[in-house]
């Protein structure tokens, strides 16, 4: 990851007209904006087969035949996955990587962007790339790719060939789990949901033993205990432990290391959120046919909603604990069991500040995109709008946003939008 360069929280507004590029392009597809609001690009099509990237306004010496998923990292910089003489690869602010693939996809990066990662298929097999480096074993099949924040990488590989129709085979288990290319030795039916430890060299899943009995491994190591079904398994107590949803006589629990932890049984349990070290843990759950809602340390919500909870966190210091949730039609987020009200047709994840005391988002709300600052929806309308952004300071909101054609990167007082 390349130095970051400090960002502009003093210029009020900043512009760029966008609009134009419909008329020098043939078209123009899946706009991205950078962190800091200062890029806006887009992928552009100038020619018959030919594709490169358009960013605030300048187009990029590299031309691809295809590209799809701008991404940019975290310090700036934009990368895409690119198609040129039957091979694709990763593009980073127009630089090829070395290696060539005959497919790429599930492209994902770590939080400082140190490392890049995707699923890769290269002669027939398939397996992971991490920062222009392909695994040395690649394998008939690979599923639920997954990069640790050190750069570790690991997925669902077979490892045993399986014909048309052979159940014996598949009964035996074929998938083993690599990690950096490695497949440990035990294999079982299924596997899903890998989970790595805080350091990135422990690995959970979830795992399908046989035909009727679903459980937990950890590194490789199944838990003596087995289940109806299970979900994805979290890390605690300082990497030691692990826990996961599991369904055991037609309920619910949330086991640590294959023994009762919570005590209360649930129509449904998963999407597992954890603070620190295990002291606060949270869950998606259902006590009630038809209604979801959350428990934290094994005590539900008043709030319900009827059709589902998509994502669950806490802040940063671990006082606020977040939903994302539909009810009735509509979307809506709840902190700490109590709902902003707001009521929108589509919402994103909110970003939440350093002080753990404002929370930013976007919705899209009867056609038209609105930031939101902690339940307030700022008035002006907008024709899209990319992921705010707060200060250091916790003083500010950078608004990024399109509208009539101009990419508008705002910076806004806390008194402008509460």
């Amino acid at each position: 990851m390349k130095n970051e360069k400090p960002w502009d929280w003093h210029s009020e507004k900043k512009e760029i007209p966008v609009k134009e590029w419909q008329e020098r392009f043939n078209w123009v597809e899946e706009l991205s904006v950078s962190p800091d609001g200062e890029k806006i690009a887009a992928i552009v099509n100038t020619d018959e087969a030919q594709f490169s990237v358009c960013m605030n306004g300048e187009i990029w010496e590299e031309t691809f035949e295809k590209a799809w998923c701008p991404r940019f990292l975290p310090d700036q910089r934009l990368a895409v996955l690119a198609f040129r003489e039957e091979e694709w690869t990763i593009c980073v602010d127009g630089a090829f990587w070395e290696t060539w693939f005959d497919y790429i996809w599930d492209f994902q990066f770590t939080p400082d962007g140190s490392f890049m990662g995707a699923a890769v298929q290269k002669d027939g097999r398939y397996g992971m790339a991490v920062n222009d480096t392909i695994w040395d074993s690649l394998y008939e099949n690979i599923s639920g790719a997954v990069l640790s924040n050190q750069g570790t990488s690991a997925a669902v590989v077979q490892v045993n060939p399986l014909g048309q129709g052979d159940i014996e085979g598949f009964s035996r288990g074929v998938f083993s789990i690599a990690v950096n290319g490695i497949a440990k030795p035990e294999k079982f039916m299924n596997i899903w949901d890998l989970s790595f430890d805080s350091k990135g060299e422990q690995i959970a899943s979830s795992i399908r033993k046989n035909r009727v009995d679903y459980s937990i491994s950890k590194n490789n190591q199944p838990w003596g205990k087995n289940f109806q079904f299970s979900w994805k398994p979290e890390f605690i107590n300082k990497d030691a432990s692990v826990i996961a949803p599991v369904r055991q006589g037609g309920k619910w629990f949330l086991f640590k290391d294959a023994t009762p932890f919570w005590n209360k049984s649930y129509e449904q349990l998963g999407k597992l959120a954890v603070h620190g070290d295990g002291q606060k843990i949270a869950a998606v759950v259902s006590d009630v046919f038809g209604k979801w809602t959350v428990s934290e340390n094994d005590k539900t919500w008043d709030f319900h909603c009827d059709s589902m909870i998509s994502e669950l966190f806490y802040s940063g210091n671990g006082d606020s604990l977040v939903a994302v949730f539909k009810n009735q039609g509509y979307w809506d987020i709840a902190v700490n069991g109590k709902p902003w009200n707001i009521k929108a047709d589509k919402l994103w994840n909110p970003v939440v500040s350093f002080n753990n005391e404002i929370m930013a988002t976007r919705m899209e709300k009867d056609g038209g995109f609105y930031l939101v600052v902690n339940g307030k929806v700022y008035q002006e309308r907008f024709d899209m709008i990319f992921e705010p952004q707060i200060s250091p300071d916790n003083d500010k909101i950078l608004l990024k946003a399109m509208k009539n054609g101009i990419y508008l990167r705002q910076v806004l007082t806390l008194d402008k939008v509460l």
